[in-house]
């Protein structure tokens, strides 16, 4: 009997607590939409300027069932003034539209280019609101948001797996060029011609004025989401704090701080510490763990096409645990850390700029937007285009983890152009953290960013022209002397010496003599011995992407064209064909492969500028030459 009574405590409990942790029907303060009926009158009530809930009358013109399956739209004509100065606006997505003093829904669609004072909105009922609280109220903690792109065959962390795609084609060569990171899944989809034709409402999303560079790179994001870019409102407003209370805006900033980008609807029920708004979804990622904030409505811009609410991010007011097709639904209190980010630069005047920004943790976004703020701050301080030569030191501290055994990867290079100096910071940003985001071993918490810059008003940069040696035989051992011309930008070419030594085992034979910039010797390497950037573990990993030479050094290296071994990551060179048949077995694929060429030798030298270009040069290496 006892035991009957535990179980029966138990259940009880249980269900008690999923019962508070879902907002429940209450037909004295929701109509349900089988009620509604067309004709009936009402209010809505949103902010049209500040912090200031306003109501607007409207009547109910026709209900349309599975306008999506099993969403059903209410819609609505417009009445009042203040409804009619702007229509139906972006930003309104979620404004509470009550009949008879009972909610019915919440307003979350209206047509673009409606005729003069048409004013016609959808609503997302209610009850279909509610049923996404179904799924729990608490924070998904293992969220960690959804891959956005795919990372390009260039960058070390698609490396990790077996694709012998390429193999099985006649010519061993990809009819396509391999995705870079900036190109979406959705690649040659308009979604901007979707969305005009489209009546849910768009998300707006405030951000300061980007350049048109930068506004090309963060198209694909703006589509993935349905934003709408809101420039010039991503400054703040001089409203710190806002009510959190039906009508108002909410929203989360994907980037807060010095800068900010806001994405934000409206509240449209509030039920201690749980709220319903939007009235449709941000992604439909399901049970989520994103940061909300309040805001402020700076004033509607109005447009032929369709208005937008102008909004600035206040106070952090919770966390987003359910985002679904016909609401959002969060928790008031505390919200998700962010990433910091903390940029110092020198700008050309010698003045010293301290700036800070905070980015949400998604392994989709928070690569991309620390890149982005970086990108911005750079070109807004200094300059967009210009002739510029940049020095740049990016640590990334990483939260201790045993799997990991650094806390910490540091990069520091130069970096020198007439383009903008903020796509270089964004490179070596964004390439590793999103890298370790998306590593498949294991989760990885980055703590804090930092970047520090000095800029310096000249271009620096050098093209190699020419290669020379003194002779064209050598002995093993012998160090060969080479004369290399260099034009740099705007100035008399330039002769720099350079040497590198014969390793005393080279077999007779022609030996080429490569002569590169670090950017170009990193791609010939990943594509002469690809199995030795295919990394097995987050260690290797966390190796692979603390590779490379700074740009201001030429590389020198003697290879031969004999072809050599990968296994495991381990390259082996000069050996006889039957020892490469048998660790190369055809019983296994993946753990072992063929170079198109062996490495001998790198060496490398260095000079005053950024080099590009590259040259080689042949000679033979014979133990009886003089």
């Amino acid at each position: 009997m006892k035991k009957a009574l535990l179980c029966a405590l138990v259940v009880f409990c249980f269900a008690a607590y999923h019962s508070d942790a879902q907002i429940q029907w209450d037909a004295a303060k929701f109509m349900p939409l089988s009620e509604v009926e067309p004709g009936m009158k009402g209010k809505g009530y949103t902010v049209f300027f500040g912090t200031t809930v306003e109501e607007f009358d409207f009547e109910v013109v026709s209900i349309e069932y599975n306008y999506f399956p099993e969403w059903h739209v209410v819609w609505c004509k417009g009445l009042s003034d203040n409804f009619k100065r702007t229509g139906v606006a972006g930003g309104m997505s979620g404004s509470p539209i009550y009949i008879g003093g009972r909610l019915m829904g919440a307003l979350s669609l209206g047509h673009f280019n409606q005729r003069e004072h048409a004013n016609l909105f959808g609503v997302t009922p209610i009850e279909l609101m509610i049923k996404v609280t179904k799924w729990g109220m608490e924070p998904n903690l293992k969220y960690a948001g959804a891959q956005l792109f795919n990372l390009g065959s260039a960058n070390a962390s698609q490396d990790y797996g077996l694709d012998m795609g390429p193999s099985l084609l006649r010519d061993g060569k990809v009819t396509q060029k391999p995705r870079t990171f900036d190109e979406p899944w959705f690649e040659g989809v308009s979604s901007t011609s979707f969305q005009e034709r489209s009546a849910r409402l768009s998300i707006p999303l405030s951000l300061p004025p980007l350049n048109p560079e930068l506004m090309r790179f963060v198209e694909p994001i703006f589509d993935k989401f349905n934003y709408t870019p809101v420039q010039a409102a991503g400054g703040g407003g001089r409203v710190k704090e806002s009510p959190i209370e039906g009508g108002q805006i909410i929203g989360s900033e994907a980037i807060r701080g010095d800068l900010s980008f806001f994405g934000y609807g409206t509240i449209t029920y509030v039920d201690g510490n749980e709220l319903l708004a939007w009235g449709h979804g941000f992604g439909q990622e399901g049970n989520v763990n994103v940061p909300l904030s309040g805001g402020y409505v700076h004033f509607i811009l109005p447009s032929r096409s369709r208005s937008s609410k102008m909004a600035a991010a206040t106070q952090p007011i919770g966390t987003l645990v359910q985002d679904r097709e016909t609401a959002i639904a969060g928790i008031i209190g505390k919200h998700p850390s962010y990433i910091p980010v903390n940029v110092n630069l020198q700008t050309t005047d010698g003045k010293q700029h301290q700036k800070f920004y905070e980015v949400i943790r998604d392994r989709g976004l928070s690569a991309g937007f620390i890149g982005i703020g970086a990108w911005f701050l750079l070109d807004s301080l200094q300059f967009y285009f210009g002739d510029y030569t940049m020095n740049v030191e990016a640590t990334i501290t990483l939260k201790e983890h045993p799997d990991l055994k650094t806390r910490e990867l540091v990069y520091k290079n130069i970096y020198s152009s007439s383009f903008s100096p903020g796509l270089a910071a964004r490179q070596l940003l964004m390439l590793p953290v999103a890298q370790l985001s998306n590593n498949p071993y294991t989760n990885i918490h980055v703590e804090n960013v930092s970047l520090d810059v000095k800029v310096e008003d000249k271009r620096r940069t050098a093209r190699i022209l020419s290669l020379q040696v003194d002779k064209l035989r050598y002995r093993p051992g012998e160090t060969v002397e080479v004369e290399i011309t260099l034009q740099p930008y705007l100035e008399a070419p330039v002769v720099q010496t350079a040497t590198i030594t014969i390793p005393k085992d080279m077999p007779d034979g022609l030996v080429s003599l490569l002569a590169t910039n670090a950017s170009f010797h990193e791609v010939w390497q990943r594509n002469r011995a690809p199995l030795n950037f295919r990394h097995r573990n987050i260690n290797q990993l966390v190796e692979l992407l603390q590779r490379g030479e700074n740009n201001t050094n030429i590389i020198m290296e003697l290879f031969v064209p004999e072809p050599g071994l990968t296994v495991q990551g381990k390259e082996f060179a000069h050996l006889p064909p039957s020892v490469m048949s048998v660790m190369n077995t055809a019983k296994q694929v993946g753990n072992s492969g063929y170079t198109s060429g062996t490495t001998l030798h790198i060496d490398k030298t260095s000079t005053d500028y950024v080099i590009s270009g590259s040259g080689i040069i042949r000679f033979v290496v014979d133990r009886n030459a003089e």
